[in-house]
């Protein structure tokens, strides 16, 4: 047809009819030369095995956010502990002053309890630094947690969005060359 050699076959196509400048992208191409609508077909081929990969992301963070879901309720779970084994430990250190009360009341005959409810006062205070660097902790696991839902949820939207425009695009693509 014309003496116009290399660059691809749209291109060739579009030199062959008007100026690039001037191409109308929403007008249906008349007539497609057959080596160019095959690669064009090709073409929507390898996008509609992307938009496949894709759509295999999608359930990936689908099953993300599911996880996400059972992390936060065993997040709550934890936290209901965390303030059980708070309740404890406060019980523990009023237990034990309670016990050095009495066992200074007792005089002499009970300074083997005073050296025991002493170490219970001093395990019960290491447990409740214990109890709030746990609670720190599951607040920051919180924190983390919720903002990876989040990055999660917006990243899954986008990729269905981007999944439906790529859709989108094919079928106005096979529509042109069909």
């Amino acid at each position: 047809m014309g003496s116009i050699t290399g660059g691809s076959l749209i291109a060739r196509h579009t030199r062959k009819t008007r100026p690039a400048d001037e191409v109308n992208r929403d007008v249906p191409i008349q007539r497609i030369e057959p080596e160019l609508k095959e690669d064009l077909l090709a073409q929507a081929g390898t996008l509609s095995q992307e938009a496949a990969q894709l759509k295999n992301i999608a359930v990936a963070f689908e099953r993300w956010h599911q996880d996400m879901i059972s992390l936060s309720q065993q997040n709550r779970e934890m936290h209901s502990q965390g303030d059980d084994l708070s309740s404890i430990v406060r019980q523990l250190i009023m237990l034990s002053l309670n016990a050095a009360i009495e066992a200074a009341r007792a005089g002499d005959a009970a300074r083997g309890f005073v050296v025991v409810a002493a170490e219970v006062r001093s395990l019960a205070l290491r447990a409740q630094a214990l109890s709030q660097d746990l609670s720190k902790s599951l607040h920051k696991n919180d924190l983390a947690a919720t903002a990876t839902f989040q990055d999660i949820q917006a990243g899954g939207k986008m990729m269905m969005a981007a999944i439906s425009g790529l859709e989108s695009k094919l079928g106005q693509l096979r529509g042109k060359i069909d």
